[in-house]
């Protein structure tokens, strides 16, 4: 007999994927044994990421908690990117019955997994345990880096520092940033979107108190002076690297990560992206050569260690992201 699947519930897995600014960059179509992850450049961030690159790693996120949760239902998922009329990429997810396949143990870290943004403690994380989130994930073309020790952590902070005063001089970025800040709890709720501050470990404030606080309070200098505080609290950081600059291994890195993070959340591991120096190209080439990653491109830095919950960024329904609803259920 066979179990009817609602392609819904997976979907509801894919938006609970991170993205960057918690844009949810994408929209949903259900096809005949299938779903398509298209991107909403609406939602894109033209400063910040003017390539798309962190667009589609954002993707792939979603693609892997929607092959995770497959699994539970006995499918297996087969990953292709196609084009649609007006050249854009997209995803199809689609799917095969199979009586042998495993459940996998990451579906019950995805509602738990989060962005933890605060400062972490300096408990340094078991060699088993980084071991277990080096071998997270096996994707072609698409390499983790641990840097762990005192020096190489050493080696890494003026680049952070250096991608952060870059990004706070340009007025268009810190823009950009603030038009997906959520002051209050109200306006994170119905936007259902965002980065809601309280997350960031900031009070509720109306955006007009918030506006005036970024113009005046925020700066590239307070910036360095918190980032080198994290920095200083930080048990390590993965640099997630991709063999070639394309969506094809934007979107493999993206799956990398969410096996990464959800690697991480069952290990009781926080984490959150400091990915300042793979987003400015000046700085990117600069990690490279300290790292001698070669031709690799380093696209993701993310820091891991020990902290307290905070509370979770706000994500849209299902029907929000959901533009054709034709074929609900897999039988």
């Amino acid at each position: 007999m066979k179990t009817t699947i609602d392609f819904k519930k997976l979907i509801e897995y894919g938006i609970k994927a991170p993205s960057g600014h918690n844009t949810q960059p994408w929209y949903f179509t259900i096809e005949e044994n299938a779903i398509e992850i298209h991107p909403d450049f609406s939602r894109a961030l033209p400063v910040v990421d003017s390539d798309n690159h962190a667009l589609y790693i954002s993707l792939g996120c979603a693609v892997e908690n929607i092959a995770i949760a497959a699994a539970k239902y006995g499918l297996q998922s087969g990953i292709t990117i196609k084009e649609d009329k007006d050249n854009k990429s997209f995803i199809v997810i689609s799917f095969i019955s199979v009586d042998s396949i495993q459940e996998d143990e990451l579906l019950n870290y995805v509602d738990k997994r989060q962005s933890t943004r605060n400062e972490y403690s300096d408990k340094k994380v078991p060699k088993a345990d980084l071991n277990e989130l080096k071998n997270s994930f096996e994707f072609e073309g698409v390499e983790l880096i641990t840097l762990t020790g005192e020096s190489e952590i050493n080696d890494l902070e003026p680049l952070i520092l250096e991608g952060s005063n870059k990004q706070f001089q340009n007025k268009e970025f810190v823009k950009e940033l603030v038009n997906w800040f959520r002051f209050s709890k109200a306006e994170a709720e119905k936007k259902g979107d965002g980065l809601w501050i309280k997350s960031m470990g900031l009070p509720n404030m109306n955006r007009f108190i918030g506006n005036i606080v970024m113009k005046y309070f925020v700066s590239a200098k307070s910036e360095a002076r918190r980032w080198k505080k994290l920095i200083d609290a930080t048990a390590g950081f993965a640099l997630f690297t991709a063999a070639q600059n394309d969506i094809t291994h934007w979107v493999r890195l993206g799956r990398a990560f969410q096996r990464f993070g959800l690697t991480a959340t069952k290990l009781g591991i926080s984490h959150a992206h400091v990915n300042m120096p793979c987003e400015e190209l000046e700085v990117r080439e600069k990690l490279v050569k300290k790292f001698n990653l070669g031709s690799s491109h380093p696209l993701l830095l993310i820091r891991f260690g020990y902290s307290e919950t905070m509370p979770y960024s706000l994500r849209r329904g299902v029907d929000e992201v959901l533009i054709n609803k034709k074929v609900e259920a897999h039988g």
